[in-house]
Parts: structure tokens; sequence; C-alpha cells
């Protein structure tokens, strides 16, 4: 199974320091024994010694680690290099791969809308509003449901 995520996912809900520290092992060939089982990745990972760890192929953030983040269920930089190996099975990253981007930048033209374009969004807005429900559930499943967006 193909990883549902790609590096730019795992680039944009990362830390910066978790992520190149997560690119760091990866790029030193520290990710091994890799398999992948029932939409896992399992591997071991060296650090200041050997994990075992296991992502989700579905979601990266979902898995397990044997090091003191990970056994505290916190993402760790052993987590995301699995992930960043299952994304890229095992190529080079380029400098552009390596680097986090926190500019979003607009691909649509800059050219400003006439007032009834600006009248068409503005009620698609409105009618689309009708189908936003507040949530009143339990925040543990809200925060999971918006970490696999």
């Amino acid at each position: 199974m193909l990883p549902s995520y790609d590096l730019n996912k795992i680039k944009f809900a990362t830390g910066e320091a978790t992520f190149k520290r997560a690119v760091g092992l990866y790029e030193s060939g520290k990710v091994t024994e890799i398999d992948q089982l029932g939409g896992y990745y399992s591997a071991l990972v060296v650090g200041t010694k050997p994990y075992r760890v296991s992502v989700s192929a579905r979601h990266y953030k979902q898995g397990h680690c044997t090091c003191y983040l990970g056994e505290k269920g916190t993402l760790c930089k052993h987590m995301v290099a699995l992930a960043i190996h299952a994304v890229m099975g095992g190529k080079p990253l380029s400098d552009k791969d390596k680097q986090l981007c926190h500019n979003v930048e607009c691909g649509l033209k800059g050219a400003p809308l006439s007032k009834e374009e600006l009248d068409k969004v503005k009620k698609s807005i409105t009618e689309s509003m009708r189908y936003i429900k507040p949530y009143r559930g339990p925040s543990r499943t809200w925060f999971a449901n918006q970490d696999s967006l």
C-alpha cells in the first residue's frame, strides 16, 4: 500500500526542528529493516540507540516508536524519518525537499474581481454555510479528525 501522504504534507504538519532531525536520520541511512505490513510501515531507526518504529500508510502521525517521545504518544523524529522513507522510497532528497515552506503563494490570477464576480462568490459562500454544523463531541475526536485532513 502506498502512503496517502506526500512529502509536502509531512513538511506542513511537522515542526522545523523535528523535520530537520528526521531528514538527517533519513539521509544518513539510519532508517533500516523497512517492512510494510497491513497498512503500516515498520523499521528499525538508529538514533542514540536502535528504536522500533511504525507509522500508518494512511496517516504518518499514527504510529509508535520505542523512544522517550514515542512512548508518550508524541510524534518523534524517528517516525517522521520512516514516513519520509515511505514517501521517497529511499531516493535522495533535493535541497528543495529539505526546506520547510511557511509562505503560501496563490497560483490564481491576481486581478481584482468585478462586482458581478464578487457577488457570485459571496452567494456561493452563503449557500455553502448551511452545510457547516458545529461539533459538540469530545475534543480528542475533533483533533483526530483534523489531523487526518
